[in-house]
């Protein structure tokens, strides 16, 4: 079986929104956060009932006063997809935004009321320089097309690792945010780690993740760790919402490489037994991508998520002395595929249909 080309693109996606993120933190210089912005929403849904739009942009920061609507791509092809997404942004209320960050309990998370004067959005791409800007506005036709619809919607930003954060193209609203991202903010080399999932919460690295989280906590420990379906959603959560069947399915994936043991239900361990599987993970995932082997399982092996998630909320409730009939509110979130389609994809290098 060949390795799956969509693994790398997982990866380099992660690796892409820990590369921003970093220009929060004081591994970046300037630091974002020093001069103000905090990033009170992170992958979420902007619903402007004011203006029937929902956005979804990949970061929002937020300074007091502005609101910074932020989509980061892995790659460097500008796509109509992308185009649409900065449209949807550029479509937001500033009551709609407000209503948003209130939403996101904006007054507890930053040291600012939630009030918003104006909102600016930007699209970041990975490892593009003024020459890559130059060769698509005056060598590849469709390349400029899109280029100039962009510019109309959005400020556009290349980052690389080691190198800066900084503006290549279209404009800010902000005479203030032109100012900084003309200058460049210098990014790590290395960015830590804060974001261990895709946008997509795609199953390959949610099983990297796992094995990385509670693997490595069995290593440490001689009794087998213990986990089932739902602590692993409340450990993601609010950042991402997984849904329940995507866990149960890549934990039950990880007993079928031989990575945990399957216990009950939707509970799983992970201990020293399995330690080779679970470094290792990374390379399987690659080689065996989830569905590929999941394909050759029947699907009657496979805990029923709806019935166990169900079982386990109600002897929580019982423990809580609850009296009530609870229910999951997240079942109905199973499918898979929760974003829309214009949530970010296969991200690769320019097609040759910019190229002239």
């Amino acid at each position: 079986m060949s390795e799956s080309p969509n693994v790398d693109r997982q990866l380099r996606e992660k690796q892409t929104y820990n590369l921003f993120y970093s220009a929060m933190t004081a591994r970046a210089t300037p630091c974002l956060a020093d001069h103000g912005w905090r990033m009170p929403i992170k992958f979420g849904e902007i619903h402007d009932t004011y203006a029937g739009v929902i956005s979804e942009p990949d970061f929002v920061l937020y300074d007091g006063d502005t609101c910074l609507l932020v989509e980061v791509k892995s790659g460097n092809n500008i796509e109509e997809r992308h185009i649409r997404q900065m449209r949807r942004c550029n479509e937001l209320t500033i009551d709609g935004v407000e209503d948003e960050l209130e939403a996101a309990d904006v007054q507890e998370k930053t040291p600012y009321d939630g009030s918003v004067r104006t909102i600016d959005r930007c699209i970041v791409y990975q490892d593009i320089d003024k020459e890559w800007v130059g060769n698509c506005r005056n060598e590849w036709e469709n390349c400029r097309e899109r280029l100039e619809e962009l510019e109309e919607e959005a400020a556009v930003l290349t980052q690389d690792f080691g190198g800066k954060l900084r503006r290549v193209a279209g404009e800010f609203k902000s005479g203030r945010l032109q100012n900084r991202f003309d200058e460049g903010v210098e990014l790590p080399e290395n960015p830590k780690e804060e974001f261990v999932l895709t946008e997509n919460m795609d199953k390959e690295i949610l099983a990297i993740a796992i094995c990385g989280i509670w693997g490595e906590q069995s290593i440490g420990h001689e009794i087998p760790v213990m986990v089932n379906v739902n602590q692993i959603r409340d450990y993601f959560s609010p950042t991402f919402n997984v849904p329940p069947d995507r866990v149960n399915r890549v934990l039950y994936y990880l007993q079928e490489i031989g990575a945990c043991d399957h216990v009950e239900d939707l509970t799983y361990e992970f201990s020293r037994d399995h330690i080779s599987e679970m470094l290792q993970i990374m390379q399987t995932v690659r080689r065996e991508p989830v569905e590929d082997v999941l394909e050759d399982v029947d699907e009657d092996h496979i805990p029923d998520e709806h019935q166990a998630t169900l079982d386990m909320v109600s002897e929580e409730g019982i423990a809580d002395g609850g009296d009530k009939d609870d229910t999951d509110e997240d079942d109905n979130d199973d499918e898979e595929g929760s974003h829309e389609e214009d949530s970010d994809g296969e991200e690769g290098n320019p097609d040759e249909s910019n190229q002239g």
